[in-house]
């Protein structure tokens, strides 16, 4: 069966940098959390050009944000095996020169920076004049300077898929608010290797929210964690509850499913037995880890807990989160609820490794890079440095498969003004025996 919709380019969102608990959207590598996404399994397979719909059925809004590229009007997406394609389209990445960039050549920027494609494809891009520096082609030593506009044109562009999970569900509607549950492998607005893969471009093409209205991210959610997002239909709505996120002011909690027995620690604990450092019982139930989180390697955006106070020009930040055990599955894995006091990148995956007790399918801080069949692995989209026409993979052996989420799901969160908001919790997390 085919249907056939026109969707408007997505348009980048400019979001809050407080208030994030599990991930860098620009920075990360894939098993990190920003560059892949996850598979289902069928036989059958329909493809699905996207036109805006004419009629909508509510009136939301659109994305907020400048335009940070040029692409295409519309796209066509592919739904197979559980998952969304978008067909290859070309599109015009646009920035311009940062501040760490000034005095580096133009190649090692772009290599080290985006991490969408890998460094021969953009030495092959250079060369052939589809990145250029205030409009004008460059070769790859080019020195940057304050205030250049380096463009890149992707040909045949190529997203990565993401798990197709039919419409993304909305939890409830103010007159301020629209919160919804979104699905894991989906970043909540365009960036990297996602732009009509995304969670609000998604909320568009099924109708949520029509193509001309404001949406305002208020907080971020990694791609590869599952749950509740806040966003604003207004920019004082945005401000007041990016606010409430930035200031610790919003009480979140989350279910992960991690290694191991988790009550071994309240045992231990009981005992008087040796603990990780920054670990404090605060009941017979709860505990928590308090210390710092750093970054030690921005290209992958992964971060380490440390109990040493940052020096002058270091980033380590103070980061809390409470811990409680709410029961152990049939695989000697436990279910556990968690209370981020702060709201650091990676806080709650960098916590639960320095416990002894990683998220079991996350691959980036201890746990396994499983097929699990609620959060399957998935084909990695790699970008040709020539792919005008762009040869099909021959051989299973040369697709890499990247996670489709973790273990980590946004189930409540609670504002200061006495609203809550809960979504349902992920089939992973439902095995749970008290």
């Amino acid at each position: 069966r085919k249907r056939v919709w026109r969707m408007p380019m997505p348009k980048r969102q400019v979001s809050s940098k407080e208030g994030v608990e599990d991930g860098s959207e620009t920075a990360c590598a894939t098993a990190c959390g920003s560059t892949t996404a996850g598979g289902g399994s069928s036989s059958s397979s329909r493809r699905v050009q996207e036109d805006r719909p004419s009629q909508q059925p509510s009136k939301r809004g659109r994305v907020a944000g400048s335009r940070a590229a040029n692409g295409p009007e519309h796209v066509t997406y592919r739904l197979e095996g559980g998952l969304r394609h978008v067909e290859p389209y070309d599109f015009d990445f646009t920035t311009h020169v940062k501040q760490r960039w000034i005095g580096r050549p133009l190649l090692e920027v772009c290599a080290g920076e985006f991490v969408a494609f890998p460094r021969e494809y953009y030495e092959a891009s250079i060369s052939a004049g589809r990145v250029t520096v205030d409009g004008q082609p460059v070769s790859a030593g080019h020195i940057l300077r304050d205030g250049e506009r380096i463009v890149h044109r992707a040909v045949r562009c190529r997203e990565n898929p993401v798990l197709d999970r039919g419409p993304i569900q909305v939890v409830a509607e103010t007159e301020e608010l629209l919160i919804v549950s979104k699905p894991s492998s989906l970043p909540i607005h365009p960036c990297g290797s996602y732009r009509f893969n995304s969670l609000i471009a998604l909320l568009r093409e099924q109708g949520v929210v029509e193509a001309e209205s404001a949406l305002h991210t208020t907080h971020r959610l990694d791609r590869l964690t599952s749950g509740l997002v806040l966003l604003a239909k207004n920019k004082a709505a945005a401000r007041r509850v990016g606010a409430g996120f930035a200031a610790n002011q919003i009480h979140k909690t989350y279910l992960a499913r991690v290694r191991g027995s988790f009550a071994t620690l309240f045992e231990r604990l009981a005992q008087g037995s040796e603990v990780p450092l920054g670990v404090t019982s605060i009941g017979p139930d709860r505990l928590k880890v308090a210390g710092f989180i750093r970054c030690i390697d921005r290209k992958v955006g992964k971060y380490e807990f440390t109990m040493h106070a940052p020096a002058e020009g270091e980033d380590a930040k103070d980061a809390a989160t409470e811990f409680e055990l709410v029961g152990e599955t049939e695989n000697a894995e436990s279910i556990v609820r968690c209370y981020p006091a702060t709201g650091r990148t990676h806080q709650i995956r960098v916590h639960l490794l320095h416990l002894g007790y990683p998220i079991a399918n996350d691959s980036c801080y201890g746990g396994e890079l499983r097929d699990d069949f609620t959060l399957p692995l998935i084909p990695h989209v790699r970008q040709e440095a020539h792919c005008e026409a762009p040869e099909p993979v021959k051989d299973a052996a040369e697709v890499t498969m990247h996670p489709s989420g973790i273990f980590l799901h946004a189930l409540n969160y609670s504002l200061p003004d006495g609203s809550s908001f809960t979504c349902q919790a992920p089939a992973w997390a439902e095995a749970a025996k008290p």
